[in-house]
């Protein structure tokens, strides 16, 4: 008969499922113990679990065995502390990423018990129920990937806070996501959709995302304040956005989602951006019409109006702004109209035009150059042939 370990020794042993279990006891502060067991697909990883636990038993490593589930702990977190440094919008995210968890038994599952299958498991589920609006739609592989970043970042808390000895989050796999292609317009679709916007009090709007680089939130979250003029030099100030989000806490009877002012993303998203003197002229003279509306409203305009505004100066949802840019793209043959392919097209064109890196990359608000050009540098066909070009001679030379 095989001699029976010490608790302190643990043990290791197949179960009825096929896999292997390990156990051993692990002191608690207050001098007692507990019996800490986990299942593993293989005798392998069974037997390396137990060493590290038994190397940090000796270490001196403090163990603390809560038997709080994994559901409690990350509505906790996100209270106690996830919340604490990000924006409203993320945290608006992480909300809704928590409902997705309580809809899943990994909820039910023990913190300290958790492990990496138990969270596959999960992902699994994501990409075959959906949305919880929507179980008929998938979802997106970005959105997946966002769910398991928060839950990595509050496991990685747990780790720091000696609750569970590693993050079962670390080998988790996930779906790809795959990146759209960018569409950018043609010199001929810019100058047809301008035209097209002439005499529309929306063209502002246009304007600033095609010959600025806007974003649409960024675009629509502009008041006359932000437009500056120092030493000559005509610019905006981009310090917010205005976006729809969802709105998580909402009760019976209260909107799904809501309009949200909030400071841009980074740090980088705050920037001046000069006007070209035709683009100032173009918004000067929506200023001064917006101010000759606001002498006829009896009081009832904005007193710091928005750029791209309804009837009394007050910003416009971006959605409806979106529909009818797209409306009009439509009506000129751009069937594949998006706001955001209107930000592509300038800093595809800043590239071909020879604008620098690092400035064009300040203008769209990257937090790197190496971002910038990545997703730019790579359009540029007609700069690539030029490139070659460059290598005429040698190649001349070396094939004769």
């Amino acid at each position: 008969m095989a001699k029976k370990r010490a608790n302190g020794e643990g043990s290791i042993y197949r179960l009825p499922t096929g896999k292997w279990g390990a156990a051993i006891h692990v002191p608690l502060p207050d001098g007692s113990k507990h019996r800490k067991s986990l299942k593993f697909h293989t005798r392998r990883e069974a037997s390396e679990w137990l060493t590290r636990i038994k190397a940090e038993i000796q270490a001196g490593k403090p163990v603390l065995c809560s038997d709080q589930t994994f559901g409690e702990y990350m509505v906790q977190w996100l209270e106690k502390f996830g919340a604490v440094s990000i924006r409203d919008s993320t945290k608006m995210n992480y909300i809704g990423y928590l409902k997705h968890i309580q809809r899943h038994k990994v909820k039910d599952i023990k913190l300290k018990e958790l492990t990496t299958d138990h969270l596959q498991d999960f992902i699994s589920y994501l990409r075959n129920v959906g949305h919880m609006d929507a179980p008929e739609q998938s979802l997106s592989a970005k959105t997946i990937r966002n769910v398991l970043n928060m839950i990595h970042k509050a496991l990685e808390h747990a780790v720091g806070r000696q609750l569970i000895y590693h993050n079962p989050a670390d080998y988790v796999q996930l779906p790809r996501v795959i990146t759209p292609d960018i569409r950018v317009l043609t010199e001929d679709e810019i100058r047809r959709f301008v035209a097209a916007m002439e005499g529309n009090t929306l063209q502002i709007s246009l304007i600033l995302m095609l010959f600025c680089g806007l974003r649409l939130g960024e675009c629509c979250a502009l008041t006359h304040s932000d437009v500056l003029c120092t030493d000559g030099i005509y610019h905006l100030n981009i310090s917010k956005s205005l976006n729809r989000v969802s709105n998580f806490e909402a009760k019976e009877g209260e909107p799904k989602t809501i309009l949200w002012v909030q400071e841009t993303k980074t740090s980088k998203g705050k920037r001046q951006i000069p006007l070209l003197p035709e683009v100032a002229e173009k918004v000067l003279t929506h200023m001064a019409w917006q101010q000759e509306q606001a002498a006829k409203s009896y009081g009832t305009y904005e007193d710091n109006p928005w750029l791209v505004a309804n009837e009394l100066g007050h910003y416009l949802d971006p959605g409806t702004v979106r529909k009818k840019l797209k409306a009009v793209a439509e009506s000129i043959g751009i069937n594949d109209f998006h706001p955001h392919c209107l930000r592509h097209t300038y800093a595809s064109q800043a590239v071909k035009a020879g604008v620098p890196l690092p400035f064009l990359s300040d203008i769209l608000g990257h937090e790197s150059t190496s971002f910038t050009a990545k997703i730019y540098v790579s359009l540029d066909l007609e700069g690539r042939a030029k490139a070659q070009t460059a290598m005429s001679e040698l190649v001349k030379k070396s094939l004769k």
